[in-house]
């Protein structure tokens, strides 16, 4: 809140005595572009720009119609920057141009920034009048804009669009024509108030990575396009080249409004820095720092590095979700031997419990079977056949019970109903040979008695 009540002092004391002259100069307001405001995400890893430049705004042969000028820009908080150029014209009227360029980071979020500010803030060493006074309020430029930075392999995009007055409104092509020049000559003034748009894209790629990258710019600045790129000498020194006003390329070297124009300029940044300790790793320069609040940090002077960072994260990312999705499987995996497992225990406790029941009827039927044998022995043969018939209710797959019967009923010269049982004896048991011996025996006897009885 006390930036943005400064940057409302400011504005008020500059709408009593800014001159605004037309003269612009490529680079020389604060950001990395060549006419239009910027906003960001991050804190410029500089501490100051200063620069020079010179720009022609009639052809490359007439020196005359040079511009030329130097410049500094600098944050004085972590979200206000203020920046300074200073201006002398090629034209006739020889001016000099101070300007004062202020702009405030209100705030992000995500990949994007919101800024406002006023540009064109200035003095001017040539005579004004009251028509200099209503055009000086009309031409100063107060913006708002949105930024946005994205990345994708190893470039690095930042898109600006905005709405502003002054340099930047265009009313939308809107415009009041000035009959004061001479006759039969007039010129399209914007009018008063009037706000445009402004749009801009600067490409960092990875030429030159180690010292921050090669800009290319391209930028709609509410009057015309203007196209540059930015040379990184070392990672302090850039030179600078742009192109202003190309739509208007065929006219170059004619004296009309908004003119083509070339220029070119060099740039120093002061890093943002206080080494304690420094060193080369991978091509990238590495310092101990402090921030703004005594914490102690590193901070990398290459953008190449935050590029590698976000890369890095990127990775991590994706090796964290693959990681997740392995974790979840694992876990399915678990749950289903866990289910395999109860089963099995179900099994085999059914199994358990099956033999015991079956080891019980055993029990009870040899019981019954050892009682029947007694009753045998003591021709108690009725009771006897009881006792057997109690075992077969227990466990009807014994063998022995089956040869039992059998001789209990031959006892009772029931000699049929013997030779059934002795005969599922042996299905039960077909190793059962003293059963097999008895009914061979039995048919032996009934063979001779037919032979008998035939005689």
């Amino acid at each position: 809140m006390k930036t943005l009540k400064h940057i409302l002092i400011l504005i008020i004391v500059a709408s009593g005595m800014t001159v605004y002259g037309q003269t612009t100069l490529n680079y020389s307001r604060p950001g990395p572009m060549m006419h239009i405001p910027t906003s960001s995400l991050y804190n410029e890893s500089y501490l100051l720009r200063i620069g020079v430049a010179g720009q022609s705004t009639r052809g490359a042969f007439e020196t005359d119609y040079w511009n030329k000028g130097a410049f500094l820009e600098t944050d004085i908080t972590r979200d206000f920057r203020l920046g300074l150029s200073a201006i002398q014209t090629g034209s006739a009227s020889n001016e000099n141009d101070i300007s004062l360029h202020i702009q405030n980071r209100l705030l992000t979020y995500g990949e994007t920034a919101v800024g406002i500010g006023v540009n064109d803030i200035g003095v001017t060493s040539a005579t004004s009048d009251s028509t200099d006074l209503e055009e000086k309020v009309r031409n100063l430029s107060y913006y708002m804009l949105l930024s946005r930075e994205n990345s994708f392999s190893e470039y690095n995009l930042k898109t600006y669009l905005g709405i502003g007055t002054g340099r930047y409104g265009s009313n939308f092509g809107k415009f009041d024509l000035d009959t004061t020049t001479t006759p039969g000559d007039t010129i399209k003034i914007a009018k008063a108030n009037s706000i445009g748009f402004f749009l801009g894209l600067l490409l960092n790629t990875n030429i030159m990575a180690d010292r921050g990258g090669l800009d290319f710019i391209i930028e709609w600045d509410g009057v015309g396009i203007n196209a540059g790129v930015k040379v990184p000498l070392t990672q302090e020194y850039h030179i600078n080249v742009g192109f202003s006003n190309m739509q208007n390329l065929p006219y170059l070297g004619e004296d009309r409004e908004n003119p083509p124009g070339i220029g070119i300029g060099l740039d120093y940044f002061l890093p943002r820095v206080k080494s304690s300790a420094s060193k080369q790793r991978g091509g990238i320069k590495v310092s101990g720092v402090v921030t703004e609040d005594g914490l102690p940090m590193r901070t990398v002077i290459d953008s190449s590095w935050h590029k590698a960072q976000e890369r890095q994260l990127l990775f991590l990312r994706d090796s964290l979700r693959m990681s997740s999705t392995e974790i979840e499987h694992l876990n399915r995996m678990v749950e289903h031997l866990e289910q395999r497992n109860q089963v099995l225990e179900d099994s085999v406790a059914a199994l358990q419990l099956a033999r015991h029941v079956s080891d019980a009827q055993i029990n009870q039927a040899l019981k019954h079977l050892s009682r029947s044998l007694r009753l045998f022995y003591n021709e108690e043969y009725e009771d006897a056949l009881i006792e057997i018939n109690e075992a077969l209710e227990y466990n009807p797959n014994l063998a022995l019970a089956y040869a039992r019967r059998g001789s209990i009923y031959y006892k009772l010269n029931q000699i049929d109903r013997a030779t059934i049982n002795w005969n599922i004896a042996l299905q039960i048991d077909p190793g059962y040979d003293e059963v097999r011996n008895i009914l061979r025996a039995l048919n032996e006897n009934r063979l001779r008695s037919a032979v008998s009885a035939r005689d």
